[in-house]
């Protein structure tokens, strides 16, 4: 009997994991992510020179995929630390994996280093809240 609830249990598991991220992106990333670049008077698609320049020792490693990125967590918390915004952070990844990143995808790896208390205060972290 126990033996069939562990089957069915990791059965339910990866049916969730393998699921996951086909859904409707997150509505407030997204409006965060637009609402930010019009603020900024940028685009969707251009990081400020800040967000840029932390990005820039990611452009040279190949990346990808949102799921490579997010893999680089010590990488990827100075790109927190000194985008403006999650529009802008949203545009500094795009650059680095070569095309546009779904806001839904960018949100998960961003609340992760927000759980961080010392990053908090970052401008993403709050915006986030």
């Amino acid at each position: 009997m126990s033996r069939t609830l562990i089957i069915v249990a990791l059965v339910g598991l990866l049916v969730g994991c393998t699921t996951q991220g086909e859904g409707e992106p997150d509505a407030s990333v997204e409006a965060t992510a637009s609402a930010a670049a019009s603020a900024s008077g940028g685009t969707a698609g251009t990081a400020s020179p800040a967000c840029a320049e932390a990005f820039a020792p990611l452009v040279e490693m190949d990346i990808i995929s949102m799921s490579e990125l997010g893999d680089l967590s010590a990488e990827v918390q100075p790109t927190v630390e000194a985008c403006e915004s999650v529009g802008d952070w949203i545009a500094g990844a795009g650059e680095v994996i070569g095309g546009e990143v779904n806001p839904g995808s960018a949100d998960f790896p961003l609340r992760v280093h927000c759980e961080d208390l010392s990053m908090a205060r970052t401008p993403i972290c709050e915006e986030l809240g």
